[in-house]
């Protein structure tokens, strides 16, 4: 099975394309914080990567970190398409 479908004008999202969809989320909101901005009025996403584990002190810190976990994902998905059988 796939981790990443794409057909019928829709993306599916399973397993470890949860994880890449989740982390890349995570790093554009990282980004927004390093330049002085929110992505949402809920937690901090600072405070949404320590929760998953990565050590930082500050949003421009994270970064890298989540990068270098988003790398490690990518190498590991599937993407499957509508012309594949």
């Amino acid at each position: 099975m796939a981790d990443i479908t794409f057909g019928n004008g829709g993306t599916t999202f399973t397993g470890k394309g949860i994880d890449g969809f989740r982390l890349a989320a995570l790093k554009g909101a990282l980004s927004l914080e390093a330049k002085g901005m929110k992505m949402s009025r809920g937690r901090s996403a600072l405070s949404v990567a320590k929760g998953m584990g990565f050590k930082a002190r500050t949003a421009k810190d994270a970064i890298p970190l989540v990068q270098a976990a988003l790398d490690e994902i990518k190498g590991k998905l599937t993407v499957k398409t509508s012309n594949d059988k």
